[in-house]
């Protein structure tokens, strides 16, 4: 049921975008914007869902709370560029947009760093035990 409003807003707001772009494209990208934000509102919303439901899972698997926020920390920063670079495409900045991907990957890339080091840490233990 979620899923029909979002896609109403998003139905209602393009078309609404569309339309007033073509008498005003400020207008048009505003109303563009508006939509955008509602949809992120409805979205953050549900975050909590998915926090509860990352959190059971994690026990399940006896996985830490460190790694766990780490995993939603990295999910959260692609889903941030991602939409930074989709408003900055839609309002014709294509040099933004492109800024905004590299940084946020850079930002990703720090946040998975320590685990990799931590994996590499494991695998070269479990390595100096099995070899000569």
């Amino acid at each position: 049921m979620e899923m029909v409003r979002v896609l109403g807003i998003g139905v209602v707001g393009t078309v609404l975008a569309v339309t007033l772009g073509r008498h005003n494209g400020g207008y048009g990208l505003l109303t563009g914007l508006a939509t955008g934000c509602l949809l992120l509102m409805l979205f953050l919303g549900e975050t909590g869902e998915l926090e509860t439901a990352l959190r059971e899972l994690a026990g399940a698997g006896s996985l830490s709370s460190e790694y766990l926020s780490r995993v939603v920390r990295i999910l959260g920063l692609a889903c941030l560029t991602e939409a930074g670079s989709r408003i900055s495409k839609d309002g014709g900045q294509g040099n933004i947009a492109l800024k905004v991907e590299l940084c946020g990957r850079v930002m990703i890339l720090c946040a998975v760093l320590p685990a990799v080091r931590e994996v590499l840490s494991s695998a070269q233990t479990v390595l100096s035990e099995i070899g000569p």
